[in-house]
């Protein structure tokens, strides 16, 4: 079996195709891109090497607790910094990333060993997620950002749409993880955790095509 498979190939091809981004964008969506971008790389690296691992037999969890759950989930909270208006509302954002951070040292030190998948962590980080993309339609549909644009040309509306998608339909699954996966059938468990998968697949490669949005839609005329 080799290292790289479907999964990790289409999170390649999302961070590759980000790359020319970079020399197009505006000012505007630099540092958002620039998260973005750190996030497919972050989980390219930890998708290869937690494969490598467990193709030699080897227990790969504290390479995902570490790169996925600790500065991937940190990075996607943080993008929402450069996404939300106000001083109020970015200060919340470091509110809520230095208690996520927090919380993933207490649960390492005192609940959950290296060793397994730190699903409460997970959990954690996916509601504030979860949280702030709603937050990030109540300002679309009460608050009237973006009221003067066409929502497609949004780059961010993009990323936190899929963001939604994703941690919405992944949430019960790994927060169930310790009470199910002992007395589930292990083809259900597979196909649950293909399933996952392909949401996890869609949302990278969204997130690295989602900058050349004001590239292929056209602003709203004023």
């Amino acid at each position: 079996m080799t290292v790289i498979y479907w999964y990790t190939i289409l999170i390649i091809l999302g961070m590759l195709s980000s790359i020319p981004c970079f020399f197009l964008n505006t000012d505007q969506n630099k540092k958002k891109h620039l998260i973005i971008f750190l996030i497919l790389v972050l989980v390219t690296i930890v998708e290869l090497w937690g494969r490598h691992k467990a193709l030699l037999g080897q227990n790969n969890s504290l390479i995902y607790n570490v790169g996925y759950i600790l500065m991937g989930l940190s990075l996607k909270l943080y993008f929402f910094f450069y996404v939300f208006k106000e001083k109020k509302e970015k200060r919340f954002v470091l509110i809520f990333l230095t208690a996520y951070l927090s919380w993933c040292i207490i649960n390492f030190l005192f609940f959950q060993p290296h060793r397994i998948f730190h699903h409460y962590s997970f959990a954690f980080g996916s509601l504030i997620i979860i949280g702030f993309c709603f937050y990030f339609f109540y300002g679309i549909f009460f608050k009237n950002w973006y009221l003067d644009r066409n929502l497609l040309v949004v780059s961010e509306f993009w990323v936190i749409s899929f963001l939604m998608f994703f941690y919405s339909a992944s949430f019960l699954h790994f927060i169930s993880f310790k009470f199910y996966i002992e007395k589930m059938n292990i083809d259900l468990f597979r196909q649950l955790s293909f399933l996952v998968k392909i949401l996890g697949n869609m949302m990278y490669v969204v997130m690295g095509l989602a900058f050349y949005a004001p590239l292929l839609f056209k602003e709203r005329e004023k």
